[in-house]
């Protein structure tokens, strides 16, 4: 009956007999598969870009310093000419100063009388004049009519001409 069925009787299941496998069998089993590792792209700079953001930060500094170059330069130059216009200022007093006193009144009275022929009014001969303050000028009667800027009042001045 065995050999017919192979029936085991009862609850424990029979041993099955240890068939050894082979190494590479087993290591299959055993391990699981491993995904593939998604490496990332590694982005590299050209090296065309990396020079041309060399020369592009070259240029901006070399545009700083000589602008800060050029106004040093003019800074120079307008305190110079500071100095200058004091100077001829200083020169200016100094030379009005010495014409106000080489004209003496009593040489300019003498040229008057002598050369000129003039002579000193008396006292009931000045006339006293008031002068006024304020400086204005007359302006005659015309009165202008504004022009309008358009293209008519343009042609009309072209073709007036």
């Amino acid at each position: 009956m065995k050999a017919k069925y192979n029936y085991v009787y009862g609850t424990a299941a029979p041993k099955i007999p240890y068939q050894p496998q082979r190494e590479e069998n087993q290591k299959t089993i055993n391990t699981p598969k491993r995904k593939a590792v998604v490496q990332l792209e590694q982005r590299t700079v050209p090296l065309g870009q990396i020079i041309f953001c060399i020369l592009m930060v070259f240029a901006i500094f070399f545009t700083l310093i000589f602008r800060f170059s050029a106004l040093t330069e003019l800074n120079c130059e307008l305190a110079a000419q500071k100095q200058k216009h004091e100077q001829l200022k200083d020169e200016n007093r100094k030379l009005q100063a010495k014409i106000g006193s080489q004209i003496n009144l009593e040489n300019v009275r003498r040229i008057a009388e002598d050369k000129l022929g003039m002579k000193m009014p008396d006292n009931y001969q000045r006339i006293p004049v008031k002068v006024p303050k304020v400086n204005y000028s007359l302006v005659t009667g015309t009165v202008h009519k504004e022009e309008t800027k358009t293209l008519k009042s343009w042609i009309a001045a072209y073709f007036d001409q």
